[in-house]
């Protein structure tokens, strides 16, 4: 006699075939592995996630049509795809079939045949999430780095009763420092030196009112987001940036608090502590530009026209950008618009000079852990990418020619194409063509 509880059990099923069920067993599991070193009594258990769950299935069926019975559901575990298994208690599931099923006859029972099923949860069909490439990543950790660099000045900027008495040195470094951003040459060449200029009869009241609000409109001004579809010399840009990043004049106040002797007043510290934190958040933002400019680099935008830039930029750039674009040097060189013809050495003096940066900003006191953390992947990601550019590129190479040559004698002498006389030409910074200088610097190939 059935008991009450039996029946509440559901009917077993696979794709919709069913069958009685002898018993089921349910193996449920997490994936680990177990880590024994050597000269430790101490093991470490690593968790891998969960396991997939199995479903072994002792499965019959009884009756004068079971051989039909079971050639039907034997169609079914061989359909391929996952289906719906309707467990007695856990009731429907989806689930694939995941090893051999034994289908077993015997003479002694004919009315009844027996099988072995195991199933196993179908889960999704899915691929690891794909790991962010190089250039991707450099630009993430770039982002991180600038709202990490604005929430670490709100922390580390002091607004206490004592602010009225530094705040006249907390302004002079404030306009020194923003000074020294619109005298530089990434600020003429990419033509914002109206709106450096502009931020800074703002700045002292937005420090003074709300350092948030002044952190943030810095990081908009300085942001060159704007112009990652603007062809320009963009090795250049990063060069510079990595200069002015490692300069005395930013990095005074900051070594100052560094150094504080212990007897210096409250006041004092203070003082210093927040001059230091406006270099430290102008270094920053800085920095996180040039990780994220180092990405265009060998790209088809950066190419050894700087005016496209600086017109794309702004339409209101002064006259003096102009002029100083117009004179400008290139760093790398390009053959036309789209293009760029560069060397390992020039590549790789880019990339040292950015790494260069990156170490001297991970030695600031002031510094977070989080944006220690991601400067440190950041440091890691801009070495691989210019490395892994820089492979197969060309020498720099010095020569000397017995006399003063045209520019497109030479490209043809050393690369059987006229054409990269204007590579030639910028790249020595020749004045005239026709007149190259019997010592110059050429690309390999």
């Amino acid at each position: 006699m059935a008991s009450i509880f039996s029946k509440t059990l559901r009917q077993c099923s696979y794709k919709g075939v069913p069958f009685q069920a002898a018993a089921v067993t349910k193996t449920i599991q997490r994936r680990q592995v177990l880590h024994e070193y050597p000269q430790r009594d101490i093991p470490y258990l690593e968790d891998l996630g969960k396991g997939a769950t199995l479903y072994k299935v002792t499965a019959f069926l009884v009756g004068d049509n079971c051989v039909a019975q079971a050639k039907r559901l034997e169609k079914a575990l061989l359909t391929v795809g996952a289906g719906t298994f309707v467990h007695p208690w856990d009731g429907a599931l989806t689930v694939s079939v995941y090893q051999a099923s034994n289908i077993s006859y015997s003479n002694s029972e004919l009315r009844y045949c027996s099988l072995d099923i195991t199933f196993v949860e179908a889960g999704e069909l899915g691929y690891p999430n794909k790991l962010a490439d190089g250039p991707t990543l450099a630009r993430q950790l770039a982002d991180k780095l600038g709202l990490s660099a604005v929430s670490d000045f709100v922390e580390s900027f002091k607004q206490t009763a004592a602010y009225k008495l530094v705040q006249a040195a907390i302004n002079g470094t404030l306009l020194e420092t923003l000074g020294i951003i619109s005298d530089a040459e990434i600020a003429q060449i990419l033509g914002f030196v109206d709106e450096v200029t502009t931020f800074a009869e703002q700045a002292i009241g937005l420090l003074t009112d709300e350092p948030r609000g002044f952190a943030e409109k810095l990081s908009s001004v300085l942001g060159l987001a704007r112009f990652a579809s603007v062809e320009t010399r963009w090795s250049g840009i990063v060069n510079q940036i990595s200069q002015l990043t490692t300069s005395e004049e930013l990095n005074r106040r900051t070594n100052q608090f560094a150094q504080i002797p212990a007897v210096v007043s409250n006041i004092e510290t203070e003082s210093l502590q927040d001059s230091a934190a406006v270099e430290t958040l102008t270094r920053q933002l800085l920095l996180a530009n040039a990780i994220g400019a180092s990405t265009l680099i060998g790209t088809e935008l950066d190419t050894a026209d700087t005016v496209s830039a600086r017109s794309a930029a702004s339409d209101s750039a002064s006259p003096a950008s102009a002029t100083n674009a117009q004179t400008d040097s290139t760093t790398t060189y390009g053959q036309d618009s789209n293009s760029v013809t560069t060397s390992v050495d020039e590549l790789l003096e880019v990339r040292d000079h950015l790494i260069a940066s990156i170490d001297n900003e991970l030695q600031n006191p002031l510094i977070s852990d989080d944006l220690f953390i991601n400067l440190l992947r950041a440091r890691s990601a801009v070495f691989s990418i210019l490395t892994s550019k820089a492979e197969g590129l060309s020498r720099l190479l010095s020569i000397e020619t017995p006399q003063i040559e045209p520019s497109l004698v030479l490209a043809y002498d050393y690369y059987d194409d006229a054409s990269r006389s204007d590579e030639i030409e910028t790249r020595n910074r020749v004045i005239h063509g026709a007149f190259c200088p019997s010592e110059l610097r050429i690309l390999s190939k």
